[in-house]
């Protein structure tokens, strides 16, 4: 009897592995292309992240920078104007000097090649973060990607450990029967609830980083997973 209830829980745990890999999701070819559109959709929705944002607003402010390195040589020009009593308003027989008002024109000397250094060092700093930008992009683009294959791969085993609980369960149960019908031994009966509880256990670790990187991805793409998924 001892062997017959061994027997009977290790196939009940084998058909439950069985039966979950033939209705896994993870590797379903069927589901490729669904998955892939649902993979650009996070993406998207990352890009809307604060880290990214903050990237997109610097590179922002060095084309500003850049705009106003072109623009510095209308502060640089220092003009003035000669006017006076005798000029505004000339007084008869006052002694009268042409031309009767002048204006000047200053630039510095070193007009040109600060401006011309200033935009270099503009444009150097548009070009470093446009590269921090799409050095950023591909960081969260992989952090995203690689967030939701362990969210898949945690969602298929604990679909796959819920059955494989769900058949050490119902063997418990046949046990418990058994037992009480003197059908099997206080041993035998103890060992079934034993291979249970350990299948019980293993489901609530899954569940739990199952719950976990679920948390880990919305946190990235800012919306529930679930939300995203009913859209597809």
């Amino acid at each position: 009897m001892n062997r017959k209830i061994y027997l009977t829980l290790l196939v009940s745990c084998i058909v439950g592995l069985l039966h979950a890999q033939n209705v896994g999701t993870y590797h379903k070819a069927a589901d490729s292309l669904r998955i892939g559109d649902i993979r650009e959709r996070l993406i998207q929705l990352a890009m809307q992240n604060p880290e990214f944002e903050i990237a997109d607003r610097k590179l922002n402010i060095t084309k500003y920078e850049l705009n106003k390195a072109k623009g510095d040589w209308l502060g640089a020009v220092q003009g003035s104007i000669n006017l006076n009593e005798i000029t505004l308003s000339p007084v008869k027989g006052a002694q009268i000097f042409y031309p009767l008002w002048n204006v000047t024109v200053a630039l510095p000397l070193n007009f040109y090649t600060d401006k011309k250094n200033n935009v270099r060092v503009a444009n150097e700093n548009v070009l470093i973060a446009t590269a921090e930008k799409n050095d950023r992009y591909r960081k969260i683009r992989t952090m995203v990607l690689s967030k939701y294959e362990d969210y898949l791969m945690n969602k298929e085993k604990l679909e796959m450990q819920s059955r494989v609980t769900q058949d050490a369960y119902q063997a418990y149960k046949q046990s418990e029967r058994d037992f009480e019908d003197n059908l099997i031994t206080n041993d035998n009966y103890t060992k079934a609830y034993a291979l249970y509880k350990e299948q019980y256990d293993k489901q609530l670790e899954i569940t739990r980083n199952f719950r976990v990187v679920t948390y880990e991805l919305e946190e990235i793409i800012g919306v529930s997973i679930d939300e995203v998924l009913r859209k597809r």
